[in-house]
């Protein structure tokens, strides 16, 4: 009985050593890469190249569903850029190499080629070199609420608005309810003299 489990146990090892050793028992022909087919170039399909902007920033709720996403709220405020509803002709005041002031129908706004981030910081930094007071900022509306003329009680509310579409963005400043006024011309302009172009 003790010789035929050591009979079993040598056989098995042989088996397992052949097993083991198997990859170098076999005799493999080398692979020749210099001789390899030319193969196409990898092509990427057009919705990868592009971020999906959908998708950015989305906001869930508790249950797991989407409450809103930067997408929307940038499309909402489009809407409302004096940049793009040009419906009159667009009158360039002054530029910059990057900062424009244009006229769009008695509307003034500056135009720069670039991110909310960065002219939100820009416009931050023109009020402070101006000596404008801000009163309180929503930066999530892109809106500076300036500090009222304590001096001119008829003064109406002033608000410095940063918009953002395409990477573009826009600065308007609303005196009260409207785009156009003496002091929101003034407000722009020295916000444009003091923005860093």
């Amino acid at each position: 009985m003790e010789k035929n489990m050591n009979v079993r146990n040598a056989v098995i090892g042989i088996i397992t050593l052949s097993l083991l050793a198997g990859c170098s028992v076999f005799d493999r022909k080398p692979v020749d890469y210099k001789g390899a087919a030319e193969t196409p170039a990898l092509e990427v399909p057009p919705d990868l190249t592009s971020p999906m902007i959908e998708q950015r920033f989305a906001i869930p709720a508790a249950d797991g569903t989407q409450v809103t996403k930067y997408s929307d709220f940038t499309r909402e405020r489009v809407v409302s850029s004096p940049a793009s509803s040009v419906s009159a002709p667009v009158v360039e005041v002054s530029a910059g190499s990057n900062t424009k002031l244009l006229e769009v129908g008695g509307t003034r706004f500056i135009l720069l080629n670039e991110s909310f981030d960065r002219v939100w910081r820009k416009v931050g930094l023109a009020l402070e070199r101006s000596g404008i007071a801000v009163a309180d900022v929503d930066r999530s509306k892109g809106i500076y609420f300036l500090k009222a003329n304590p001096k001119d009680k008829k003064s109406a509310d002033l608000q410095v608005l940063v918009h953002e579409a395409s990477g573009t963005s826009d600065i308007t400043v609303k005196e009260g309810n409207e785009l156009k006024g003496k002091e929101a011309t003034r407000i722009l302009d020295l916000v444009f003299q003091n923005i860093e172009k």
